[in-house]
């Protein structure tokens, strides 16, 4: 008996949902709601006073969460082939003997991410052109440029004895948080690595050829380690001797700015590993750390699987309509309890849908997009109400046969119930609203 029970109230909470699924209202009421989506997405992001929504949409990610909130990668070990040297302050006659006093140590390759753009001091700048012209494992920084086609690189100062370089670009850097890169460019027709790619291939070229084949324009970074997961070193251990000749041999030595000091900003990016997720204060991770992470993903073969955009789209096609045939329902029968049941649904599938990316992102490093069911969801309501308005004005001037009949000519209504009055009474209850115009 009890599983009949179950049986019967689920079959009713069901039709509640899927009442008016097929309806052509419904059809078209979701996709009036993607409608909107499409003409949020083409207002141009220099808007910003006019488009604080997309650019709120821009920068979060439900994924966040796990790194602020469940401490993804708390438990991972520190990655002991990555070693860190800050370089501070230092001018270029400084950096050069530190950098040919980490060569000592016999690093299997040393990346400098700094950017030389212009001449300075003659005498400090030939210390540094010197240590380049003895130092052959450093791999330098560029900048790539976006051109019309491809990417131009903007070279550095000392490109003519540094030869081995990678442009140092990070996605998103120009509108917030850190969560992609792009391992390679096309520059004048031929593939450009990345910094972290041009390292990788110098340290274990099979990694390289990993990440080589899996043909991808954009990488999500799977961040694992904030600063103290790296072994960072201060120039004056290394000047000084005062550092292991085994925790530098056969390693990766990244040279590059680092502090320490949450409140100082220089340097530092917004990423996923900010602890306030929403409404970041200040950024959190130096660019060399970032670096870090991306070359330590590489070469563990750690990549972040995606969901392809399209099913996200087909799933956000499949959620909105479901929730529209049930928003209908209550807007059209009883809709002194539509605001009700629309917020607690919204509300429970926001939960519901964050949640399981946010779960399925933290323990199987599997990334399931769900923003666009989330922004179908939250938009639905307000949809309804306009193209309500719309098909009221499609019926009066075209004679367009709709359910939506709260508004029609009330002769049209009176002649309607009328008519009808009869048949209801003996069948049933429910309110008219819902029939065919």
């Amino acid at each position: 008996m009890l599983h009949k029970h179950i049986a019967r109230h689920t079959k009713r909470y069901v039709s509640h949902i899927t009442k008016y699924l097929y309806e052509r209202d419904t059809l078209f009421a979701t996709i009036a709601v993607f409608v909107f989506l499409i003409l949020l997405g083409m207002i141009p992001i220099n808007f910003y006073v006019l488009n604080p929504m997309k650019i709120a949409l821009k920068d979060f990610d439900f994924n966040d969460v796990s790194y602020a909130k469940l401490e993804k990668g708390k438990d991972v070990q520190n990655d002991r082939r990555i070693v860190i040297v800050n370089t501070g302050q230092l001018n270029r006659a400084e950096l050069g003997f530190l950098i040919e006093k980490v060569s000592t140590y016999q690093p299997k390759v040393i990346g400098l991410d700094i950017y030389f753009e212009d001449a300075k001091d003659p005498v400090n700048d030939s210390i540094l052109r010197e240590t380049f012209k003895k130092v052959k494992n450093i791999v330098g920084v560029s900048v790539a440029v976006p051109e019309k086609q491809d990417f131009s690189i903007r070279k550095n100062y000392f490109d003519d004895v540094n030869v081995n370089r990678g442009y140092a670009n990070l996605v998103g850097e120009d509108i917030g948080t850190i969560r992609y890169y792009s391992p390679f460019e096309i520059v004048n027709g031929k593939k450009y690595p990345q910094i972290t790619s041009a390292i990788v291939k110098e340290y274990d070229k099979q990694a390289y050829d990993r990440l080589e084949k899996r043909h991808k324009d954009v990488e999500t970074i799977n961040y694992k380690r904030r600063v103290d997961k790296y072994q960072v070193l201060e120039p004056e251990q290394i000047l000084m001797d005062g550092v292991d000749s085994n925790l530098i041999k056969d390693k990766i030595v990244l040279l590059g700015y680092v502090n320490l000091d949450p409140n100082n900003i220089e340097d530092k990016k917004f990423t996923p590993m900010n602890e306030k997720f929403a409404g970041k204060s200040n950024p959190d991770m130096n660019g060399i750390i970032v670096q870090a992470n991306i070359i330590s993903m590489v070469l563990d073969g750690n990549y972040i699987k995606k969901m392809p955009k399209w099913v996200a789209w087909l799933a956000a096609i499949v959620i909105g309509w479901i929730h529209m045939s049930l928003f209908i329902r209550y807007y059209l029968e009883s809709h002194i309890w539509f605001h009700l049941v629309a917020k607690l649904a919204q509300l429970f599938s926001v939960l519901f849908f964050a949640y399981l990316g946010i779960f399925i992102f933290d323990k199987f490093e599997i990334k399931l997009d769900m923003k666009y069911s989330l922004y179908v969801i939250a938009l639905a309501v307000d949809v309804i109400y306009f193209y309500e308005a719309f098909v009221t004005w499609l019926h009066r001037k075209y004679n367009y046969q709709t359910i939506f009949g709260h508004h029609l000519n009330p002769l049209e209504h009176g002649t309607h119930n009328k008519n009808d009055h009869h048949k209801h009474e003996a069948t049933t209850h429910e309110p008219t609203t819902h029939e065919h115009h």
